[in-house]
């Protein structure tokens, strides 16, 4: 791509590498990665190298959020006196300005080996970026295009320098040679199903199986590089490519907020749900995409790793949760989860101990304490098995990512309390009719229904799993991207079958009340 003078172009690799495109690796007796300068800013990173000196990422030491970006001038030109003093006015020129297109100095000082370096404002709003991506893809599946090898060095940035830093960067989307248009002869040929085409590190799940894909390959992709521009590294980097492709498909990424912990919840939360090995668990389309950055409030953008001048941050359409809210929300969801997890074997060992009454009552057959013994450890055996494998599934293929862990959290919780709240419901309704209703009415064809009759013991619980299935499988459907009236259907399909369930059992426990009291 050609450019003017006053017109630059940056890859989104140029934001997330160790170094812009093109630097040499610094020499490590010149390299301050780790140094504290000044007892304030402890510097973590390389983010660039020109002619003059280097450009590095540091931490305040006392206020553990905030970023800044460090320059300090090459070793070589520590005796040049001229090269000193237009480092001096530098400083001095960008500290006499407030304007929020002049990007701010905050200190000056030397480093530990006398070399002057400057302290700038550190801003590049990567969420910004991410939404201007949502819109041209967008663009691009609406006229049936899916690029399906969306990557750093595929993205550019473009901004107009002549006047200073730039009012923003525009995104331009590059390299369509992947994409797939419609399914025509030629791209049929050019891309079959069972090929893998795309970048290791960067592609869907369902590419790297050689499936075909849609536009919800692309939404993974977007996710991908607002992780990698968060993060600076890509989700999956193996030893080699076959490696890399067998993490995409079967593991999840480090934890976005393990690796920076600057990163806002609710922000990793939008990073993860574009990043769902299944599709149907991603955003619908880009558009949807693009509103959950939207609705994130500004206090949680979160910066990359770029140099000041290359973004202003832009306001939000929505007000997103507080962060705070967000931090009790994720923080709290494993331990919730082990919790409710816990709870439902509990619950299920309990039910399950009630309904040996019941047993009894349909064999004809009373168990003495040996037996009764032998089906305990039976019960929690058969409980505690299949409870321990599930936790390590969950462990090996959800623990490591919060979407999932706060997904699967809402369905156990709402599945545990539809049982619990089932159960106690119909003992409440057999003990209302048994203690009032029958004396109130006094009619002969309303019978007791026995409350404490032990066939409700075995019965009761089924109907409480029952309605503990339907809620689970209704938050699943709720949240799944079918389309509106087929996800409509289907959970009102699942209610009506439960209720029917449900029916029947009672319907079923009232026959078999009745033959008993006849008998």
């Amino acid at each position: 791509m050609a450019n003017s003078d006053d017109t630059q172009a940056l890859t989104t690799g140029d934001l997330i590498g160790d170094s812009w495109r093109g630097a040499p690796v610094p020499e490590s007796g010149d390299d301050l990665v780790g140094t504290t300068l000044n007892s304030t800013y402890v510097v973590e990173r390389l983010l660039g190298e020109g002619g003059m000196g280097r450009v590095y990422l540091a931490r305040h030491t006392r206020i553990a959020q905030k970023r800044v970006a460090v320059k300090v001038l090459h070793t070589e030109f520590a005796g040049s006196a001229q090269v000193l003093a237009r480092f001096q006015r530098e400083a001095e020129a960008a500290a006499a300005i407030s304007h929020p297109n002049v990007v701010s100095v905050l200190d000056i000082d030397v480093t530990p080996r006398g070399m002057p370096y400057l302290v700038c404002e550190y801003l590049a709003s990567a969420l910004e970026i991410t939404r201007q991506l949502c819109r041209g893809l967008g663009a691009a599946h609406a006229s049936g295009v899916v690029h399906r090898d969306l990557k750093p060095p595929n993205i550019f940035l473009v901004g107009d320098f002549s006047n200073g830093p730039p009012d923003r960067l525009y995104v331009k989307v590059l390299d369509f040679g992947l994409s797939r248009f419609h399914a025509t002869a030629e791209e049929n040929n050019l891309t079959k199903t069972g090929f893998i085409m795309g970048t290791p590190s960067y592609m869907a799940p369902e590419q790297a199986r050689g499936k075909r894909v849609d536009h919800r390959a692309d939404v993974y992709g977007v996710g991908t590089i607002l992780y990698s521009a968060l993060t600076g590294r890509a989700p999956f980097d193996e030893d080699s490519p076959q490696a890399t492709i067998l993490a995409v498909m079967n593991s999840e990424p480090p934890r976005p907020r393990s690796l920076v912990p600057s990163i806002p919840p609710h922000v990793e939360l939008v990073i993860e749900r574009a990043m769902a090995k299944n599709p149907d668990e991603r955003y619908p389309d880009m558009a949807a995409f693009e509103r959950a950055l939207a609705a994130l409030s500004a206090g949680s953008v979160v910066e990359t790793g770029a140099p000041a001048a290359l973004a202003a941050p832009q306001p939000s359409a929505r007000r997103a949760p507080h962060p705070s809210e967000a931090d009790t929300d994720v923080h709290s969801a494993r331990p919730r989860l082990i919790l409710y997890l816990f709870v439902s074997v509990l619950l299920m060992i309990s039910a399950a101990t009630v309904a040996v009454a019941g047993v009894e009552l349909a064999s004809g057959y009373a168990f003495d304490r040996v037996e009764l013994r032998l089906i305990l450890l039976s019960i929690v055996g058969s409980s505690l098995t299949p409870a321990i494998l599930w936790f390590l599934h969950i462990r090996r293929r959800i623990w490591d990512n919060s979407s999932r862990v706060l997904s699967l959290l809402k369905q156990v919780r709402a599945a545990v309390l539809a049982g619990v709240v089932s159960y106690g419901l119909m003992i409440l309704a057999f003990n209302v009719l048994d203690g009032f209703l029958v004396r109130f009415l006094a009619r002969p064809e309303v019978k007791p229904v026995g409350a404490s009759w032990a066939g409700w013991h075995l019965l009761l619980p089924g109907i409480a799993l029952t309605a503990a299935v339907a809620v689970g499988f209704r938050r699943r459907l709720a949240a799944s991207s079918l389309p509106g009236w087929q996800r409509l259907l289907a959970v009102w399909s699942v209610s009506g079958l439960a209720v029917a369930v449900a029916a029947a059992l009672v319907y079923l426990g009232l026959l078999w009340r009745s033959g008993a009291l006849g008998g």
